[in-house]
């Protein structure tokens, strides 16, 4: 086979094997139906069907411990509980997003400890607009009683970010005055362009 010849068969082998090599960055050799972009824990079911779904997206997470959420009213009282948690009782605990522009998130998680009732978390993804405009996505609402967990909130259609008209938060809220229930951080499952 001629020089000429050769390079167009490896050209041609190169495109056809593109997705394959781009997948294979770990050097294991392995397909892209074996190779896993995030590691994912025993809660994070509903995430693993979206990245197995769509295996050549490049999937992201972005999480916020509670303890570094501002309060979004002066008059709120947050107060510091332990391992990341605080209770927010009387308006919501807010922090910043910063996410590549033209993301697609499709899951928001709240961690939370709700050990009463009575008591329930409650969390959003809100956009604000330069006009003082606002659109709010969720809520997700934390399962009373059970302890620490944490709930899902599925974005459908997904939500598209567009930094230079937007910025996003996670705005989440404690109900209820009991001590047994506290807000441990949010979480955003997202893709990226």
């Amino acid at each position: 086979m001629n020089v000429k010849a050769r390079v167009i068969a490896t050209a041609i082998a190169l495109v056809v094997a593109g997705p394959v090599i781009a997948q294979d960055s770990d050097g294991t050799g392995k397909g892209p139906e074996q190779v896993s972009q995030l590691n994912f824990g025993p809660d994070d079911a509903l995430e693993a069907s979206f990245a197995a779904a769509q295996p050549l997206v490049t999937w992201k997470y972005y999480f916020v411990p509670a303890s570094a959420f501002n309060r979004r009213s002066s008059s709120d009282q947050t107060t510091y509980t332990s391992g990341g948690c605080i209770q927010a009782k009387s308006d919501y605990a807010v922090s910043d997003i910063q996410i590549e522009d033209g993301a697609s998130m499709a899951v928001l998680r709240v961690y939370y400890k709700d050990t009463d009732a009575n008591n329930t978390v409650t969390a959003y993804v809100t956009a604000y607009d330069a006009a003082g405009n606002t659109s709010d996505y969720g809520p997700v609402t934390s399962v009373a009683a059970v302890g620490y967990s944490s709930a899902t909130f599925t974005f459908s259609p997904y939500l598209v970010t567009a930094n230079s008209a937007r910025s996003y938060v996670f705005n989440v809220k404690q109900a209820g005055p009991s001590t047994s229930t506290a807000i441990c951080g949010a979480r955003l499952f997202y893709s990226i362009p």
